[in-house]
């Protein structure tokens, strides 16, 4: 099986990287000052989210978040990978559902923000730059910007999540839909009892 790891390692990568770019965390701002985290994101809630990168073909993940956990489902050709989040044990498992194997690896928190899954600086600076329309529904574009990179993110009209975030040189664009807040089972956030269970590590950082 070990042939397979390093591709399992990549999707992980990307798929963390992916939702993370949608845990951002505040609420809407009476002004256009630029302001920190200005919304504040459910603690409990599903989504779909659509990302393309580079111009490509878009790809489908769903999202699971509970407090400290999250899951994303994602499709890869015909196999399916589940990777589940679990801040509170420190861990991250990656479920192959055809080969009923479980990866365990351990969640290292970069710190950089207070909010679950922001991937950036707890500094980043958010600024206003007006209202516009994403898939018929009115939203606040705001410009994050960070000291090494920068994006947008559009909120929705009651400032609750997002409906779109995306880098600003525009290659990488995510877009939530059938967003829906509330708890969720707790079933979704643990590896199935029966399944093989294989401990590995990766790269602290992409490469």
């Amino acid at each position: 099986m070990e042939h397979r790891f390093p591709r399992v390692a990549a999707s992980l990568r990307l798929a963390i990287v992916f939702a993370g770019g949608l845990f951002l965390c505040g609420a809407l701002p009476a002004s256009s000052e630029p302001a920190k985290e200005p919304y504040r994101l459910a603690d409990q809630f599903s989504v779909v989210q659509t990302v393309q990168v580079d111009g490509g073909k878009s790809f489908v993940q769903r999202l699971y978040r509970d407090g400290d956990k999250l899951r994303v489902d994602v499709q890869e050709g015909p196999e399916t990978q589940i990777i589940v989040l679990r801040k509170d044990q420190k861990k991250i498992y990656t479920i192959l559902p055809e080969q009923k194997l479980v990866l365990e690896s351990t969640y290292r928190d970069t710190g950089g923000s207070a909010n679950f899954g922001l991937p950036g600086e707890a500094g980043a600076v958010w600024e206003f730059q007006g209202k516009e329309t994403i898939h018929g529904h009115s939203c606040a574009k705001y410009l994050v910007r960070e000291s090494s990179k920068s994006l947008y993110v559009w909120l929705d009209e009651a400032g609750t999540y997002p409906l779109r975030v995306a880098l600003a040189d525009g290659k990488t664009i995510i877009d939530w839909d059938q967003y829906q807040a509330g708890p969720q089972p707790s079933a979704l956030f643990e590896p199935p009892a029966d399944y093989r269970k294989m401990s590995m590590g990766f790269p602290d950082k992409p490469r």
